[in-house]
């Protein structure tokens, strides 16, 4: 068998050959709007921003969140299961968890979502901003974000229709249809549907379809022009994820994660979602008014074996239903590039419930006593408020940039504790029955400033001071009831954006992190809880490359090195100071190449590395891991066809990992796959 180090050497030569002998082309500079200024340059923008377009996201067969780790560096999701809510992601050595309030935001078509486990199809192009970003979006946002653009409504009929057949009895298939209604009026609808038998086995009775998820995606949008000056697009969506049959944690050190799954009772996890929104622009020649209104509702169901042995001893079933309505009304400049500026409000409704039923079997546990089952019901209400404002002036070729948020959030928490089956088990233990209400505020105030120095187009540098923020909130399992502070980080970075030639930008940035009042997830047998850690610390380098050697030839490739570790943090008498963040790698390395000529011939690999990262606060578990991927087809105007492998030399790497009791378990990642895919336009 080839070593790996031998097929990243074959790439990489392949490449360089490829470089050696090629002719100049252009490489065009991508805009954004995550700045929410509008279409943006991304030169323009003083900052860290990865763009992934619809192209890229198409050649390397990114159709779910948690693959874009693959394509942009010192961004990390740690997958918990199917299409989960408990799916969290770090930027920069700062990280979320299963149970907390997100630090890196996620946002579609410039609205929140409370969940970032989304399938990607009909979509125009991601935007990742590192780096805090309270000063324009606020709370949970103080790690990065991530801006996600769908296709909206073009002047001109058209749709797709593709399907995917590929390992593990896995079909794919996705369409849209874009018609003109009237001169004014576009309608664009899309829809994706999945179905797999998973790649996990369980040992206890030799079922191998218990990772079968199917999952139904669908989005329409209606764009209408009502004059020159205003317009609106109004927008549905809606995701339905259902797994029937759920184990996937087996024990850490099992010779086949993805088979030693050992339970005697299945789960299943379910997620509802469906969200409607409107978008309205009305445009004059010194002033753009934007109003984003939201309405958003997401279901979890989730059940689990979660003593994950074939004992009845411990099972879980929780079920979140998060309710919320958001305005954001913003006022910003138009056509003045000397002096920019952009202000407004932003509104929050939210109610999140959430129910617990543990299952604690106590005869099994060699207690001499039944089983009882701990229930526990809360709910939060959230009422958020902000004001904001970002003011740009070039001043002697230096554009300077100043911008504050007021943050504000009044959260009232409600819950219920109680044990049934009388035994008296649970209250000796420790949880004992209760109800309770508790309300909070927490504000903050978000500055940021930079400097940016354009004179020079092709070598832009810029300098950024910015505050980040995480809410804070109230524990609804583990310890029910009890606060936790919010989070604060300072963010100090330099950085540059370079066009070395026509076809060939080189992209970097040095940061520092300091962390306040750190949120830290802390296990207690089968649960979690947040708490504060006292000080942390992030810094680290980032480099980011395009290369068209040709117009046939794309290579990208992203470089971080990070080091995210606890300054001040002890719990009990326990000290965890100098020790690594969890769940961030501290390296990470991602090298893509495309190639299509006119005959139709197309090919592209993709190399992703994932330096050590730790899953335990006391730096005892670890793991470092790549990820190799491959494509080819054929590409006409009217259809494409492909073949490809994922995860081609069959790395064996865990997505979450532990401890339980004692006990260490972790989730596989995805297997060696092979598939095929046909997509066809009219």
């Amino acid at each position: 068998m080839i070593k790996k180090t031998k097929w990243v050497a074959i790439v990489l030569s392949i490449i360089t050959s490829s470089i050696l002998m090629a002719e100049t082309t252009i490489l065009n500079d991508i805009t954004v709007t995550a700045n929410k200024q509008g279409n943006k340059k991304v030169s323009q923008i003083a900052g860290s921003v990865s763009v992934v377009d619809d192209i890229k996201i198409a050649d390397q067969n990114i159709d779910e969140t948690t693959k874009l780790t693959s394509l942009t560096p010192s961004f990390y999701i740690t997958k918990t299961g199917p299409t989960a809510m408990t799916t969290f992601a770090s930027m920069r050595g700062i990280t979320g968890g299963m149970t907390g309030i997100p630090a890196v935001g996620f946002y579609v078509d410039d609205i929140y979502y409370s969940g970032l486990d989304m399938a990607l199809f009909d979509i125009e192009r991601i935007e990742i901003l590192k780096g805090p970003q309270g000063t324009l979006y606020g709370r949970n946002s103080e790690a990065g974000i991530v801006n996600i653009v769908t296709k909206k409504g073009k002047m001109k009929d058209s749709a797709k229709i593709g399907i995917d057949y590929s390992s593990f009895n896995t079909i794919k298939t996705n369409a849209y249809i874009n018609k003109i209604i009237n001169k004014d009026t576009v309608l664009r609808a899309a829809i994706r549907y999945t179905k797999t038998d998973g790649y996990f086995t369980n040992k206890y009775n030799n079922d191998d379809k218990i990772g079968k998820n199917i999952t139904t995606d669908f989005r329409v949008f209606l764009d209408r022009r009502i004059n020159d000056k205003l317009k609106f697009t109004l927008g549905y969506e809606k995701q339905d994820s259902d797994s029937p049959s759920y184990a996937q944690f087996a024990a850490y050190d099992s010779k086949d994660l993805r088979k030693d799954i050992n339970v005697d009772a299945l789960g299943k996890t379910s997620k509802k979602s469906q969200g409607l929104n409107l978008n309205l622009k009305y445009d004059t020649e010194d002033m753009k008014i934007v109003s984003i209104t939201s309405v958003r509702d997401e279901q979890y169901k989730s059940a689990n074996d979660v003593d994950f042995n074939p004992f009845d001893l411990v099972y879980l079933d929780l079920a979140k239903d998060i309710d919320y309505i958001s305005e954001e009304l913003k006022f910003m400049s138009n056509n003045n590039d000397d002096f920019e500026w952009i202000g407004g409000v932003f509104l929050l409704l939210e109610k999140d419930k959430r129910e617990y039923n543990t299952w604690m079997n106590f005869a099994n546990m060699g207690m001499g006593v039944p089983g009882e089952t701990l229930n526990q019901k809360s709910d939060t209400k959230t009422t958020g408020t902000a004001l904001f404002g970002e003011v740009s002036k070039i001043i002697y070729d230096i554009k300077i940039t100043f911008g504050l948020r007021y943050d504000r959030e009044k959260k009232e928490f409600n819950y219920t504790q109680t044990g049934i089956g009388g035994v008296g088990m649970l209250a000796a233990m420790g949880y004992a029955n209760e109800t309770g209400n508790k309300s909070k505020t927490f504000d903050a105030w978000l500055p940021k400033l930079s400097l940016m120095y354009e004179k020079n187009e092709n070598f832009i540098p810029y300098v950024i001071i910015s505050k980040g923020y995480r809410s804070g909130g109230f524990n609804d399992k583990e310890k029910m009831g009890t606060s936790y502070k919010p989070e604060f980080t300072t963010n100090y970075e330099i950085g540059f954006k370079s066009s070395l030639a026509n076809n060939l930008s080189l992209n970097g940035s040095l940061y520092y992190i300091k962390w306040d009042d750190m949120q830290v997830e802390v296990l207690v047998g089968t649960s979690v809880y947040t708490d504060n850690a006292s000080t942390a610390t992030s810094k680290g380098v980032e480099l980011e490359l395009d290369y068209m050697p040709t117009d046939n030839l794309s290579i990208s490739m992203g470089i971080s090195k990070v080091e995210a570790k606890y300054d001040s943090y002890s719990r009990g008498t326990v000290n965890y100071s100098g020790k690594k963040v969890v769940d961030v790698p501290e390296t990470t390395f991602n090298l893509s190449s495309t190639y299509r000529d006119a005959s139709g011939i197309y090919a592209s690999v993709n190399y992703s590395k994932f330096g050590k990262l730790y899953f335990d606060n006391g730096n005892t578990k670890s793991q470092s891991y790549a990820i190799s991927n491959i494509k080819i087809g054929y590409e006409e105007d009217d259809y494409d066809v492909y073949i490809y492998g994922n995860n081609i030399l069959d790395e064996e790497y865990k997505t979450r990992a532990f401890e339980v009791s004692n006990a260490w378990y972790a989730r596989a990642g995805a297997p060696q796959s092979f598939g095929v895919a046909l997509n066809y336009r009219f």
